[in-house]
């Protein structure tokens, strides 16, 4: 019985080299009642084409062309095109395994749950470097769970890895959509983070959630990918990403404890953009993330007290002078 239609949101830009194997796994799903939304946010390489030859042999798929304006805009005109009852996001160089949403649709409607979840592999483009099957360190308990916990296992990162993202999830129409009815829309004046701000609102509107302990998304690691070029600019906005979540837990009055694992992230990310404006002799950059890790610098000793590398790396970065 495959009565809930599954809305997937694909937003295509310059991956000519894996969009056919992006598609052909979507396409080949044991679940049949999808609609896939590909949008073409002003593709150069030819992937343009891909994705209006593949809408033109299935039905299913939704192409759209757009001029380049980012792939949070490229996500939103996926979210007013969709009318699915589940919702469901892919990057373009990423795969699924067959099964994936069959199991997701599965596990929501059995455990009556607003968000699926489920492990992923970490792929990637050396083919001598073996994918990896990404691994939590504590165990899932109990398989459905409420949106409180769900909290915890997203930001604690060191102990479950496999929550970190949001394309390896599921969600119920309802829970990405505001009180209004109406799509929440991700954040455009964020280069990189809007997916971070995306799946902590979407995690706030979720009363339960089921975990899958298996691996379905394979997750390509690109060395020019947005999320791997040395940009400041786009790692201040992935650092302010978390601050605005931040900011939004504490009006909801989250929890103490998911309050510092958001604040040690923000640390950690703070000191990877502080060593790439320290390589790039950026000294106003260097000061801003200097600055950052300063201010949450508390939560990120007392977390990883145990972890003595770690907080040496971290002080040999806030002693950085350009």
């Amino acid at each position: 019985m495959q009565s809930k239609k599954v809305s997937v949101i694909i937003p295509v830009y310059n991956t000519l080299n894996y969009l056919n194997r992006c598609l052909e796994s979507v396409v080949s799903q044991t679940y049949q009642n999808m609609e896939i939304i590909c949008i073409d946010d002003g593709s150069t390489d030819g992937s343009e084409k891909i994705v209006d030859e593949f809408a033109a042999k299935d039905k299913r798929i939704i192409a759209i062309h757009q001029k380049n304006r980012g792939e949070s805009n490229a996500r939103n005109t996926g979210l007013r095109t969709a009318t699915g009852d589940y919702i469901g996001f892919m990057d373009c160089d990423d795969w699924i395994e067959p099964d994936m949403y069959e199991s997701l649709v599965k596990a929501l409607e059995e455990e009556c749950a607003d968000m699926a979840i489920a492990g992923f592999y970490q792929e990637y483009e050396d083919p001598g470097k073996p994918c990896i099957e990404v691994q939590n360190e504590k165990n899932v308990e109990p398989k459905r769970f409420d949106g409180r916990q769900l909290l915890r296992y997203l930001y604690e990162r060191d102990s479950y890895r496999a929550f970190a993202y949001m394309w390896d999830k599921l969600y119920k129409r309802e829970i990405v959509c505001g009180d209004s009815g109406e799509p929440i829309f991700f954040d455009e004046s964020l280069q990189l983070g809007g997916d971070v701000l995306y799946l902590a609102q979407c995690a706030l509107n979720t009363k339960h959630a089921v975990y899958i302990d298996r691996a379905f998304y394979h997750y390509l690691q690109r060395k020019k990918s947005g999320f791997h070029i040395p940009d400041l600019s786009r790692k201040r906005d992935h650092i302010r990403a978390y601050q605005i979540v931040e900011k939004k837990f504490e009006e909801h009055y989250v929890e103490p404890s998911v309050m510092d694992f958001i604040k040690r992230i923000i640390a950690y990310n703070s000191s990877c953009a502080a060593e790439i404006a320290y390589e790039q002799q950026n000294q106003d950059m260097l000061e801003i993330f200097q600055s950052i890790m300063r201010n949450y610098e508390n939560e990120y000793r007392r977390l990883n007290a145990s972890r003595t590398e770690w907080i040496k790396r971290f002080d040999e970065i806030l002693q950085y002078e350009i």
